[in-house]
């Protein structure tokens, strides 16, 4: 084999070693911080497992794609793709659990003092796609204690982000069904921080 085949193959093998030790010190970060966490950065066990093993056999089938002199090829297909399979399946994962939990907590009437429209420009394929998202600012007394917060606008399934509106005439609807003219709406609130709460 020729010196430059060693040294990309070297290369190769750092960097998935490099990662794979990343790998290692997330999750034991993730395994040891028990402090709470906004819903949206929670992790959960099965998930967080789920996708350690996705990361660890992709690292691994990776490093046998490119090692062809030790003939696994086919095992490196297999865990490549089952890997992968198994990060996309602990995202879907963590967004059902966190939505099951979100739909436990407690809901509380709350009055909108602020609303917000915002343009935002989005990349996409043709170049960029304009949408809308909503900033709210509400009020709401819970558990003896007066909060002014902003709560989450069409939570997105992946419990990351507010869903983006593709049209101003959908996002105008989303919120006139939701908050009264005169800014009474209901808001679902995590007991745990109440500073976090979903506009229902």
């Amino acid at each position: 084999m020729s010196a430059a085949f060693n040294i990309v193959h070297c290369f190769v093998l750092s960097v998935l070693g490099f990662l794979a030790v990343a790998a290692i010190v997330i999750l034991i970060v993730k395994l040891v911080d028990k402090k709470p966490k906004p819903m949206t950065v929670e992790t959960y066990g099965l998930a967080l497992w789920l996708a350690a093993a996705g990361v660890f056999a992709f690292l691994i089938g990776a490093g046998l794609l490119v090692l062809p002199e030790l003939d696994h090829m086919n095992l490196g297909l297999a865990l490549t793709g089952g890997g992968f399979l198994s990060l996309v399946g602990s995202t879907f994962l963590n967004a059902a659990i966190a939505k099951v939990k979100r739909a436990a907590w407690p809901v509380v009437l709350a009055h909108c003092t602020e609303r917000q429209l915002q343009m935002k420009a989005f990349l996409g394929e043709n170049g960029p796609r304009y949408g809308w998202l909503w900033r709210v600012v509400c009020e709401i007394n819970y558990g003896g204690k007066h909060y002014v917060i902003s709560p989450m606008v069409n939570w997105s399934a992946f419990g990351l982000w507010n869903t983006v509106f593709w049209s101003e005439e959908k996002a105008q609807r989303f919120i006139v069904e939701r908050v009264s003219p005169n800014g009474d709406c209901k808001l679902r609130v995590n007991p745990n921080n109440p500073l976090e709460a979903e506009l229902l």
